[in-house]
């Protein structure tokens, strides 16, 4: 099988780090979330995870098993409006950016809650979103947001933005390098680049192999500090901050490693007797390996957002 390019530098330096069984992650998603996602792998068995050599960036292939509006509509349903967070860390980091005179972009904006508070510190707020139903309720509340590609809203708005953000959207793009050059195009030079995603940092969530919502449809990639830096420069950029939600646990870290190395695949709360027993006698290695990186590299949170300045 040869492998695909990587979606970050179109390159075919990648590899193959893990792969997945259909029929698992269909399972996963019926139980925990009640909802049918096999349309999504239609036409084969297996799925692929791979590493672009060249950024570290680890994307999930083939292309094509992304979500629709109809899914992350569906989704919304399920969890319900906690689905669209009030305000983190990232939203506040972008916001400490923003300016009287500046004009803001939010990508993905969701219900518009990032946006209903930075239209009153900037001189003008517009979103994006894909859920129909979001830009209604943005709407409803006077905001500025459409249903359109960021390509195409670029193309209009060339060079326009201050500040443009985008809150857990990237890890569900595939083909990220153009989107993130589509996001860039509507940047003024010396403009600002936000972005929040899932950090899949080695064991803290990366390689929790079978959390349902790091999975396609819903994820398309898996990002963390290092992947970041090296980008930079390939898209004239310069990385300015970075920041995480919390410290990661010592406890979350040996746990989650167990747990890939037992290739368990029910989630926290449901693992059998003989899955418990499997991951505690592998404490023996994963304590050791969380101690030894708490004191070293540190173990940071869930999340990370990073800003960029357009070169």
């Amino acid at each position: 099988m040869t492998n695909p390019q990587s979606p970050l530098t179109a390159s075919y330096h990648t590899a193959l780090t893990d792969r997945f069984d259909k029929n698992d992650i269909i399972g996963l998603y019926r139980t925990q979330l009640d909802m049918d996602v096999s349309a999504f792998f239609s036409g084969f068995d297996q799925f692929y995870l791979y590493r672009c050599e060249e950024t570290g960036y680890r994307f999930y292939h083939p292309k094509g098993m992304d979500g629709d509006g109809a899914f992350y509509a569906n989704l919304q349903q399920r969890l319900g409006d906690g689905y669209y967070h009030d305000w983190k860390f990232e939203n506040q980091l972008a916001y400490d950016l923003i300016e009287p005179a500046h004009r803001v972009l939010d990508i993905g904006c969701g219900i518009g809650k990032f946006l209903s508070r930075a239209k009153d510190k900037a001189q003008s707020v517009t979103g994006l979103e894909l859920n129909q139903k979001a830009v209604e309720v943005c709407r409803g509340n006077g905001l500025d947001v459409y249903n359109e590609m960021i390509g195409e809203h670029a193309k209009h708005k060339p060079g326009y933005y201050d500040v443009v953000c985008m809150f857990q959207v990237l890890e569900h793009i595939y083909d990220v390098r153009t989107f993130l050059e589509e996001s860039i195009a509507a940047l003024k030079k010396g403009g600002k680049l936000v972005i929040g995603v899932p950090n899949n940092e080695p064991y803290f969530q990366g390689y929790d192999k079978y959390c349902t919502l790091n999975l396609p449809p819903h994820h398309m990639g898996l990002w963390n500090r290092s992947v970041f830096e090296k980008m930079a420069p390939m898209l004239n950029l310069r990385l300015l901050q970075v920041a995480y939600d919390v410290k990661g646990s010592m406890k979350t870290y040996a746990y989650l490693k167990a747990k890939y190395m037992a290739n368990i695949k029910t989630p926290a709360g449901k693992h059998s007797l003989s899955e418990k027993i499997r991951m505690l006698l592998l404490g023996v290695v994963t304590v050791p390996a969380a101690i030894i990186k708490k004191l070293t590299g540190g173990i940071n949170g869930s999340h990370i957002a990073v800003v960029f300045e357009k070169l």
